[in-house]
């Protein structure tokens, strides 16, 4: 058993992790891995079935991807416009106010935007937007007005705080790939699940994907359970809250959130990144000009000062690709951008994110590589995890040289 594999199995047999399903593989399918440890649930009387490539699981931020390529796509037909203002189609985001600080009653300080949101912006992460519960300001904000955003099933009402600055000039994770979701919809008059399994999902073979549970059943029967890490034990334990996809009353939100809302199995989301890796030669999902844009550095000096600093925090690091801090990391119109070589094998220029339980995925163009960790735990950015994550991508970087010599 490699190293990786033994790491893995103990801190399941210590139930450090449920466990997690590894997918690797190459351009042309030469060299391929995928194996699954562990169980689907910790809970006492859930399914603790074993997880298998099949296994569902959300996938949360792994959706931006695919909404990013299905936004390019409309680029391709001349449907959408990288630099043209969204507000012809998201009218409701051309007021939206930035935030500039809290006075002494707690009471918000806001002033209007003035430079046009872009699609470029949207998918960038430079358009200003954000969670409401990750940045001090917006945090303030939901509390000043007593909000739960998160609690409601439509996009516009739980992505409404404000702005944290002007669009292009920074950087910061939010809403914005949600909104990218939301103008293709607009633009196609379909719903951004139909256009995706339309455009993405059936021209790669995948059937297994959706947005909202409820529609397949049989889908549900194989969901893996989210498990937590127990603050004073580091132990695993079943994690009983409402989640993003859900609503107040825990049911399928509204909308396509193409930000964070699609269910997936690992062996159906590799696809997409194989395709992405590949497309540059038979431009399956995307033209081979397109793809090369969309690995191509987007973000103003402000914003890659923003990013970079932002990736000195460790936990942060861990949830955004765990990749060695001392390269510089910009951001395409996909994720993430390495602007050096890391130390476990991935090449500059290679495309990294993941999703918020714990999973992360790695697309190399240079080495011809992509890979994709998947599991079901939360807080994100758990250190132990992004250990076996590193463990494993590394791994694939040695066993794939070997195969071809290198």
């Amino acid at each position: 058993m490699a190293d990786f594999e033994q790491l893995i199995e103990t801190a399941i047999a210590e139930n450090e992790i449920p466990g997690c399903v590894l997918n690797a593989v190459n351009r042309d399918g030469s060299f391929t891995y995928s194996k699954a440890f562990g169980k689907r649930s910790v809970r006492e009387g859930g399914d603790q079935s074993p997880l298998t490539p099949s296994t569902i699981m959300w996938i949360a931020s792994c959706t931006k991807l695919m909404t990013s390529i299905c936004a390019m796509q409309l680029v391709e037909r001349g449907l959408l416009s990288l630099d043209e203002p969204v507000y012809k189609l998201i009218p409701e985001l051309k007021d939206f106010p930035i935030i500039t600080g809290i006075d002494e009653s707690g009471k918000p300080i806001e002033i209007p935007h003035t430079t046009p949101m872009t699609l470029r912006h949207l998918l960038s992460h430079s358009s200003g937007m954000t969670y409401d519960q990750i940045h001090p300001l917006t945090i303030a904000w939901a509390k000043y007005h007593g909000q739960d955003a998160g609690a409601s099933g439509d996009l516009l009402t739980r992505f409404s705080c404000p702005m944290i600055f002007e669009p292009g000039t920074s950087w910061f994770y939010g809403a914005s790939v949600d909104y990218a979701g939301l103008l293709i919809e607009r633009a196609t008059g379909e719903t951004l699940e139909e256009f995706m399994k339309t455009n993405l999902w059936e021209p790669l073979g995948i059937k297994n994907m959706t947005f909202a549970m409820s529609r397949r059943p049989d889908l549900k029967e194989r969901q893996a359970e989210i498990s937590e890490r127990d603050e004073k034990t580091g132990k695993m334990r079943f994690m009983d809250a409402r989640q993003p996809y859900m609503d107040a009353n825990r049911q399928d939100v509204k909308s396509c959130m193409g930000g964070q809302g699609a269910f997936a199995s690992p062996e159906e989301y590799i696809k997409v990144l194989q395709a992405l890796l590949t497309s540059d030669e038979n431009e399956k999902i995307l033209k081979k000009e397109t793809v090369d844009l969309f690995f191509t550095p987007q973000l103003s000096p402000g914003g890659v000062a923003a990013l970079n600093m932002i990736l000195t925090d460790e936990t942060t690091n861990n949830a955004m690709g765990g990749t060695a801090k001392h390269i510089e990391k910009n951001w395409g119109l996909g994720g993430l951008l390495l602007q050096g070589d890391d130390d476990d094998g991935k090449t500059t220029g290679t495309m990294v994110w993941g999703g918020l339980p714990n999973i992360a995925w790695f697309c190399d163009r240079k080495a011809g590589l992509c890979g994709l960790y998947s599991g079901q735990v939360l807080p994100t950015g758990d250190a132990k995890i992004a250990v076996l994550q590193r463990k494993f991508e590394a791994a694939m970087y040695e066993q794939y040289n070997k195969n071809r010599n290198v």
